[in-house]
């Protein structure tokens, strides 16, 4: 996660609540944010023309309730414009744009961000979505997907920064390598049913699915664990692994000797330190869980058999 003092705004109006931009040393993308009626400062501030994302949003939902209309443009500088002279727009309070300040952002980028930000609003109940339909999310490589979801945290966190709340349905974590030569901390949790960000580990033969949540990830109950365990791995790691078999949540399956089902779902501080708990190898990389697409997702598995 981003260090907060590394996140910096710049004030243009010298006005918190006022046109502003906010971005981070280390992270190539910029937001771009102003009440929807002083656009043209930010288009003088040096809004791109670039490809990327946008969230229109405000007080006019059902009751006064919060709603946000996102979108991707090829052109944010044409798109925004567009916009601002269609009446039925007038409505929303503020505008907040997500751009690279490299221009490594292409179209199809913009796209999957969009469809992404779409699916979180639509797990929280933060704010109603106001849109005329809801882009899918389109498959792409894993390298392309590892690249695609730090950008997704990345423009959350900039935007929480900028006072943009809703994405917080909740906040995704970012992923980060975790010291794990700890006490072996593993929790043991009751989460079943369909949650909107699953993700699948494919190592060794051994295939594994979870999700990310505020204070960690949970690995799934129906997964598969590595009984093999390399000697490079750390106490803290096989002091978990040795708390899931006594607790009887490691089972045998008929005719399999290189791994174990999970009979239970688990949780653990970071990505990170579940990849390692499942694959019991000294993996050094969070993006070795891949996010599935909707349509991949598994809605129940019986572990009782």
């Amino acid at each position: 996660m981003a260090n907060p003092t590394n996140i910096g705004v710049v004030l243009l109006s010298g006005h918190h609540d006022g046109p502003r931009i906010i971005e981070c040393r280390t992270f190539p993308l910029r937001v771009y944010a102003a009440p929807w009626s002083n656009l043209p400062v930010l288009l003088d501030a040096g809004l791109p023309g670039t490809a990327g994302i946008y969230l229109l949003s405000g007080r006019c939902g059902p009751g006064g309730r919060l709603a946000v209309r996102p979108g991707e443009a090829g052109d944010l500088r044409r798109r925004l414009l567009e916009h601002a002279a269609d009446p039925t727009k007038s409505k929303y309070e503020e505008i907040y744009v997500v751009a690279s300040s490299d221009g490594r952002l292409s179209k199809s980028d913009s796209r999957h961000l969009e469809a992404r930000i779409h699916e979180i609003v639509m797990a929280g109940n933060l704010a109603i979505l106001q849109v005329d339909r809801v882009p899918s999310v389109h498959g792409c490589s894993f390298s392309e997907t590892v690249v695609l979801d730090e950008l997704l945290h990345q423009s959350r966190e900039l935007l929480h920064a900028a006072g943009c709340r809703v994405l917080d349905a909740p906040r995704m974590p970012i992923y980060s390598a975790v010291d794990d030569r700890d006490d072996g901390l593993v929790e043991l949790v009751d989460s079943g049913g369909v949650h909107p960000d699953e993700h699948a580990l494919d190592y060794d033969r051994c295939w594994s699915w979870g999700y990310p949540v505020v204070d960690g990830f949970v690995v799934r109950a129906g997964s598969d664990v590595r009984r093999r365990q390399n000697a490079a791995l750390l106490p803290g790691i096989s002091a978990r692994r040795n708390r899931l078999l006594e607790a009887g949540l490691l089972g045998e399956m008929p005719g399999v000797t290189d791994r174990w089902r999970l009979l239970g779902n688990f949780k653990v501080a970071s990505a990170l330190i579940a990849a390692k708990v499942v694959t019991g190898a000294h993996v050094s990389n969070s993006g070795i869980w891949r996010r599935l697409a909707p349509a991949n997702r598994i809605i129940s598995m019986d572990v009782s058999g």
